[in-house]
């Protein structure tokens, strides 16, 4: 027999923001390492299942936030445009990342003191 215990889980989500307006978090991370394996936000917005105008709008306000530039974006033309992750940005998704795990491996350990 399961004890309730056995069947909770603690859940969390983290995020940044500076001067109350969202920096980065969950959904602008999964965003960016999209860019990052596409090279393009119109692609990783498709893959997100979010608008091409809502991915800049996310991607546009994390780079004003930021101290450096997350992406960089290439015009179009001959070639075709795209965008890449700084290193800069590569940077924030790892830092974030570690974070995370870090901020869960607490929690866990917490939630497994507790008596419920």
């Amino acid at each position: 027999m399961l004890k309730v215990r056995d069947a909770m889980e603690i859940k969390s989500r983290l995020w940044i923001e500076k001067e109350g307006k969202p920096f980065i978090g969950f959904g602008r991370i999964k965003l960016l390492k999209e860019v990052e394996k596409t090279a393009s936000i119109s692609a990783a917005a498709k893959t997100l299942k979010m608008s091409y105008k809502k991915a800049w709008n996310l991607l546009n306000d994390m780079d004003k936030i930021a101290k450096q530039p997350v992406l960089v974006k290439n015009v179009g033309g001959k070639n075709g445009g795209g965008t890449e992750v700084t290193e800069y940005g590569k940077t924030l998704i790892q830092k974030f990342e570690r974070l995370n795990t870090n901020c869960i491996k607490f929690l866990e350990e917490e939630f497994h003191q507790l008596d419920l």
